[in-house]
């Protein structure tokens, strides 16, 4: 159960400020996210090239740091089976400081993922 592989793409200071990947419950502009498809519950970031400085992906609220390594993933779940979603799951993307960062990301979720129309 999950969204379309989404490609990005960072070149030097380049970068993703802190955010959760789920849907926030108390945001009323959720609900539509949510009937296609219920909650993200997890995350799957894949790097796709080495970094040469920078560009990690950073959990602020873990103090983690993850580099960006050819080949390599992270992923991370954010709800739980009570149907809450976890806010330690903050992170966001460091910016670039030399060559470029291009990644896979994936975001699955609770049922069967089915565009708006």
């Amino acid at each position: 159960n999950g969204e379309p592989l989404q490609i990005l793409h960072y070149r030097p200071g380049g970068e993703y400020l802190p955010h959760h990947d789920y849907f926030d419950p108390l945001d009323s502009g959720s609900a539509e996210h949510l009937r296609v498809g219920g909650q993200r519950i997890a995350t799957v970031v894949v790097y796709l090239d080495d970094v040469a400085a920078g560009g990690a992906t950073t959990f602020p609220t873990l103090s983690l740091s993850v580099r960006p390594r050819r080949g390599s993933a992270v992923y991370f779940e954010y709800f739980n089976r009570s149907g809450d979603v976890d806010p330690r799951c903050l992170h966001a993307g460091a910016p670039v400081q030399a060559g470029e960062k291009w990644i896979a990301t994936k975001w699955l979720r609770q049922s069967a993922y089915r565009q708006a129309a």
